[in-house]
């Protein structure tokens, strides 16, 4: 399963709002064995978000917008996946009917046009969610408001299960540049591994972390045991 993530708002560009909505789903992703590809982040703007949309919709299995989706003026990201799929915007009489009854009538004119969503939306309801998760053809479009989000990504992230990640790390006393020629032959030889190399320049212990991950089991600890096998045991601190 291929996953790509776009982060919607001219805050989180203008540094105004700090964006852990990716940060948090490419964890939550990771625990569920699915790796995700690509994050965007990009303008309330719908030129952009349409172009974005309709590139990231072909290239992963599935994606997931964050942010765009409240009564203001500048939450276009419902108009703009509607143009991006070629659909029209509708008013959906369920979550009219839901807006209606959660909130109070002096004070639903604007929240209303949350209830205008591209023609064939799918609207995925769960116990204790207020709102359905909206999704338009592979695209799940989620609010921005991170606790919102993560309560609508909950009700669905088993949806995403797939077989785990395996994970092995590897904490050594040499500097990074005398284990990257290992690296390289290793990289080459264990082609399933994704191997990653971490220096650290303010811990006494280690100067570099290697990371072996992969949906294998058996080719993680092959790959970490050929690693080790190439250092002397004082050049080790330890392993997880």
């Amino acid at each position: 399963m291929r996953v790509g993530i776009i982060v919607i708002g001219n805050e989180v560009l203008s540094g105004k709002v700090t964006d852990i909505n990716s940060t948090w789903l490419m964890r939550e992703f990771h625990e569920l064995g699915v790796h995700v590809h690509r994050v965007s982040i990009i303008p309330d703007e719908i030129p952009e978000i349409v172009e974005e949309v309709r590139k990231f919709s072909q290239a992963y299995d599935v994606v997931f917008t964050t942010g765009g989706v409240g009564p203001t003026h500048d939450d276009v990201t419902f108009a703009a996946v509607a143009q991006a799929f070629g659909r029209d915007l509708e008013r959906s009489p369920k979550l009219e009917a839901i807006i209606r009854e959660q909130i109070p009538s002096d004070g639903s004119s604007g929240y209303l046009r949350m209830a205008n969503l591209p023609t064939g939306t799918d609207l995925i309801f769960s116990p204790g969610l207020p709102f359905p998760v909206t999704k338009v053809a592979n695209v799940y479009v989620m609010p921005g408001e991170p606790t919102v989000m993560r309560k609508k990504f909950m009700a669905i992230k088993e949806t995403f299960r797939q077989p785990p990640f395996f994970h092995k790390s590897i904490y050594l006393r040499v500097d990074e540049g005398q284990i990257a020629d290992p690296l390289d032959v290793l990289q080459f030889r264990f082609s399933a591994v994704e191997i990653g190399s971490y220096p650290v320049y303010d811990n006494p212990d280690y100067k570099v972390q290697v990371t072996f991950r992969s949906k294998s089991q058996k080719a993680v600890q092959e790959a970490s045991d050929a690693f080790v096998a190439e250092f002397p045991a004082e050049a080790l601190w330890k392993t997880e």
